[in-house]
């Protein structure tokens, strides 16, 4: 009993699984024949390129508001009226279908890897040459504080050095036969504000250079991803064209696939094997062996991400090493002692008495003390963190990347699928041109055989 319910799971399973099948073919059959046969067809064809466009709409939104920054409502009514447009496109014109399909293994291919790199770029340098200039801007403001402090530093020492002339004039005043009057009339006269200009408007003029360059390469990184986001959009595009034209045009053109169309046709000549020059150059498009083509492809696209890889981690290495050099740099400021200096005033007047004996009359003793703080706490702000969430993003999208590297013989695979598909009469003319080419070298092996055994 246990025994009939499992074979009838399995034979409803099963029967779901085929029904879905068939659905799936009858949906792409009309999807990518060149004209519907009937109304209903007319009518699925229409809600199909429908759906399509209204997800490569949304995807579109959000990669330009939230990658972009476009502004939404601009962005909104643009999206609307492309999507209209490829629904319309999609559901008169079946080139246009056929172009948009091969374009989502083009992702996978070269072009896709484009992209992402692009991106990984972008997002690299937008996100850390802003935060090393903010640092180094940051070393600016330093020199500039501590600038300013110093010279107020010097400004109160001109205090205390009036301070001890003051001292010393009153103390002659005192002296006899002065009258209350000073005997002793000293200036000191520092200017600082020379000084002081000419550091001001150094360091102003640098926190203004260094402003401007981070607004400049805000402004530049934010336009460069905007335009290489629409190249590398259009780029995509026009691969896809460029190879539907190419499969359409040129019988040479990506025709190196052991289809089960040349199978059969091979079969149907009397002999299936293939001669040897061919048994190296075709591919099947079955299984996931890769021919030494495709193996090399593969080696020089890992190598070129690799290269890609080295610079976004070298730019993030060297926005983490200004910040800890940084970092260190504010730890020995803070130890930094400030200077005390001392002005020790002695004065003595002495006199003699009968001409030679010796007498005091008075004398002044006194200490002075001032700080000079080369660093107040106020000049030392936090410095700007690396982004932390850098290393993780660029870490996916090159990962992403690497995967697309491997998986680009199955994209190019696929899209040759693609096109057979929707241009099924110009897929028998290929697999008719491979076969005679295939048939003449054999018979060309052939003779070669002949003529050696003569």
């Amino acid at each position: 009993m246990a025994m009939g319910e499992g074979l009838a799971q399995t034979s409803d399973r099963l029967s779901f699984q085929s029904r879905v099948s068939r659905l799936l073919t009858f949906l792409w059959d009309v999807y990518s024949k060149p004209t519907p046969s009937n109304a209903l067809e007319v009518f699925i064809l229409f809600l199909i390129c429908l759906l399509v466009s209204v997800t490569m709409g949304a995807l579109l939104l959000v990669w330009m508001v939230f990658s972009l920054t476009y502004d939404l409502t601009t962005t909104a009514i643009l999206v609307g009226v492309c999507m209209s447009l490829m629904a319309a496109l999609l559901t008169l014109v079946h080139p246009v279908r056929c172009t948009l399909s091969i374009l989502i293994p083009s992702l996978g291919t070269q072009q896709g890897r484009k992209i992402l790199v692009s991106t990984v770029m972008t997002l690299t340098i937008a996100t850390c040459v802003p935060n090393m200039v903010r640092n180094v801007n940051w070393t600016a403001f330093l020199i500039r504080c501590s600038s300013h402090s110093l010279i107020e530093g010097v400004l109160n020492s001109s205090r205390t050095i009036d301070q001890v002339l003051s001292d010393m004039n009153e103390w002659t005043a005192k002296m006899p036969g002065s009258s209350g009057k000073n005997y002793l009339v000293l200036k000191q006269e520092i200017d600082v504000l020379d000084i002081w200009r000419e550091i001001s408007n150094m360091t102003h003029n640098m926190k203004a250079e260094l402003q401007s360059l981070h607004d400049s390469l805000d402004g530049a990184s934010s336009v460069l991803q905007k335009l290489t986001g629409a190249a590398l959009v259009a780029m995509v595009l026009v691969s896809s064209s460029m190879y539907l034209i190419g499969y359409l045009t040129d019988l040479k053109y990506d025709n190196v696939y052991m289809s089960r169309r040349l199978v059969t046709s091979l079969a149907v000549s009397g002999d299936a094997t293939l001669p040897i020059k061919y048994q190296h150059r075709l591919v099947k498009t079955s299984g996931v062996k890769m021919m030494r083509a495709e193996v090399q492809r593969c080696v020089w696209g890992v190598a070129v991400l690799g290269f890609y890889t080295i610079f976004c981690f070298s730019l993030i290495g060297l926005d983490h090493f200004i910040y800890r050099t940084l970092e260190i740099l504010l730890t020995w400021t803070n130890d930094i002692p400030e200077i005390i200096y001392h002005i020790t005033v002695y004065l003595e007047i002495s006199g003699t008495a009968i001409g030679f004996i010796p007498f005091n009359i008075d004398s002044l003793d006194k200490k002075y003390s001032h700080r000079l703080p080369l660093l107040p706490a106020q000049c030392v702000t936090p410095l700007s963190l690396p982004t932390s969430s850098i290393i993780s993003s660029v870490c996916i999208l090159l990962f992403i990347a690497l995967v697309l590297v491997l998986g680009q013989v199955f994209a190019q695979r696929l899209r040759r699928k693609i096109c057979a598909s929707f241009y099924s009469r110009r897929e028998d003319e290929r697999t008719r041109y491979l076969l005679q080419k295939i048939l003449d070298e054999r018979e060309r092996e052939q003779e070669k055989d002949d003529f050696g055994k003569d």
